[in-house]
């Protein structure tokens, strides 16, 4: 069997936890409301949502509207939960919720919306998921995407976006603190028919075109081709973004012509493309590098050679002698597969305590301590095979009452 079918029948509104039942058998009328919320805030989202549904007054005040401002309020970015993703069956993805502060609790199984079970997560942002589940139009692959709060339970439907022939999509999801918007960027390659000068023969180039959908909105809205140069080739790697920073999603692309790694930013705000100067390590100009967020800033890693790997890290934002090379390691630790067996490692996020979360091999998690250069390989229970992960901070609000909302 199975490590995530062993857990089939745990889910996140289980009331397991005997905290979670002295919570639901408190005498709520001893205290006033607003010592009650103020308790409230302070839980773990896992007891807030078991404490909704077990109890009719707990309902009623976590629905106050007050709460969830409180809650985001204790919410930490150096403490994030994680979402995993399971890829490894086509027919049978998952989600999983995963505590980073309790990882003896092991992982437990997320409800997808609308009993779906094929989809693909494009990111998260403010305790928001962005779905997406891919549907045949013509000879095309198109995605329907959905903004989904798995605590909440609600979900926001972004209606289609036109189809073009043999079209090829990747998107970013991210919020804007200034404008108070969630937004879905969506960038594809597609056949275009062109006439050859003075020929009366035609021929198919590829394009490419952003779209640009408002949370809350009612339709796509065309963005031109993105900016040469560099032109994008195969639609961005085919990968969401991999960082949100300061309102700008940002991906690594391939020069059409040069085959040069950078890194360009869609400013959410104002809609424009930047290209962001990418780490002074001559070896990131062609290496296969993955972005992250450490600590609020965005981070370029990669393997430099056969036994060094290294996390720059941009203190300031645009910034191009803000980079500074955070840590180098040898990511084949004893105990790891030969590294010619494996895959360069992804980091995930920054924990509590100062140590990197890693992602080794699509299928196990693996925590570095910079201070004293040490690997520990997490034994969590029920982790699946072949996994993405995200950091996630829970959120009270639901997907419906985000739009539009300064956060």
């Amino acid at each position: 069997m199975d490590a995530e079918e062993g857990r089939e029948n745990e889910r996140v509104n289980l009331a397991d936890d005997p905290s979670n039942r002295a919570m639901v058998q408190m005498d709520l009328h001893l205290l006033p409301p607003e010592i009650l919320l103020e308790i409230l805030s302070r839980l773990p989202i896992k007891s807030l949502i078991d404490f909704k549904i077990t109890s009719h007054a707990g309902y009623n005040l976590i629905a106050d509207p007050s709460l969830p401002l409180m809650f985001r309020d204790r919410v930490s970015d150096s403490d994030p939960c994680l979402i995993l993703f399971n890829y490894n069956s086509p027919i049978s993805r998952r989600l999983y919720f995963l505590d980073s502060e309790d990882w003896s609790r092991g992982v437990r199984n997320i409800d997808p919306p609308q009993h779906s079970e094929v989809y693909n997560l494009v990111g998260s942002c403010n305790g928001l998921l962005c779905l997406s589940f891919p549907i045949i139009v013509g000879s095309s692959v198109s995605h329907r995407l959905l903004i989904y709060n798995p605590f909440v339970g609600d979900a926001v439907r972004v209606p289609p976006a036109n189809p073009f022939p043999n079209q090829s999509e990747v998107f970013g999801f991210g919020f804007h603190p200034r404008t108070g918007e969630f937004k879905v960027v969506r960038i594809v390659r597609y056949d275009k028919i062109v006439a050859v000068a003075n020929l009366n023969v035609f021929t198919t180039v590829r394009e490419s075109m952003v779209q640009v959908f408002t949370v809350g909105k009612i339709e796509w809205r065309n963005k031109g081709a993105p900016p040469p140069p560099p032109r994008f080739t195969v639609a961005v790697r085919n990968r969401p973004a991999e960082a949100l920073v300061e309102g700008s999603l940002n991906w690594v692309i391939v020069g059409a012509r040069d085959r040069i790694s950078r890194i360009i930013s869609f400013e959410l705000a104002d809609e424009v493309f930047v290209e962001i100067p990418r780490p002074p390590c001559q070896r990131f100009a062609s290496l296969d590098y993955s972005l992250s967020v450490l600590n609020g800033c965005l981070s370029a890693t990669g393997l430099v050679n056969a036994v060094q790997f290294d996390i720059w890290v941009m203190k300031q934002y645009h910034v191009e002698e803000s980079w500074v090379k955070q840590f180098s390691f040898d990511p084949y630790f004893p105990g790891a597969w030969p590294s010619f067996l494996r895959r360069v490692p992804k980091v995930i996020c920054a924990l509590k305590n100062d140590e990197i979360l890693l992602r080794y091999d699509d299928n196990s998690l693996v925590s570095y301590d910079p201070v004293e250069k040490r690997f520990k390989t997490l034994q969590i229970s029920g982790l699946p095979n072949y996994f993405q992960a995200l950091p996630f901070l829970p959120s009270l609000f639901s997907a419906k009452a985000t739009m539009n909302l300064q956060l």
